[in-house]
């Protein structure tokens, strides 16, 4: 179990799906960026599950990227180091340890567009931070790189295509 990221594509606004919706009236877009269905009847959830799984789109459950920030043991650990290093540097980064690393696992839960926003801002300013003061292994540097690389990719995505990051 770890925490992991992605941002939905934009098919469905766009009128770029290669197959329609089975009840397009009932077709929205939640507030984390995923095509959703407006019913609660089984049969009709059921179809739109079927739906999403078809792909109904060229992206694989309808998701442009996606990455995997951390397990349950890295999380805490790459929080830990980040929080000492933004104190250190005097800045706060409240996107990213307040929304995104505040815990291992948390799920169903999103970053607004324009947080998405602030943490690009977070992440440009913490990418200039050196790492070697923190006496790290050359192995946590490399993994707190390779995430803050994953992360800042998954930003760019979100930011070009105006959505959300769903957790």
């Amino acid at each position: 179990m770890g925490l992991d990221a992605v941002v939905f594509c934009d098919c469905v606004e766009k009128g770029r799906l290669l197959v329609p919706h089975p009840y397009p009236r009932l077709l929205y877009i939640a507030s984390n960026g995923s095509p959703e269905i407006r019913s609660k009847d089984p049969a009709k959830v059921d179809e739109h599950d079927k739906w999403m799984e078809l792909p109904p789109c060229k992206h694989e459950g309808m998701m442009l990227a996606g990455c995997s920030v951390g397990n349950m043991t890295f999380v805490p650990y790459l929080r830990e180091i980040l929080s000492a290093v933004s104190k250190k540097r005097g800045h706060a980064c409240p996107v990213l340890l307040g929304k995104v690393l505040y815990s291992e696992t948390h799920c169903g839960d999103h970053l607004t567009v324009r947080d998405v926003g602030r943490l690009s801002n977070e992440l440009d300013w913490l990418k200039g931070a050196k790492l070697s003061g923190a006496g790290l292994s050359g192995e946590d540097t490399q993994q707190i790189a390779t995430a803050m690389r994953d992360l800042r990719r998954l930003v760019r995505t979100a930011l070009a295509v105006i959505k959300p990051i769903a957790f």
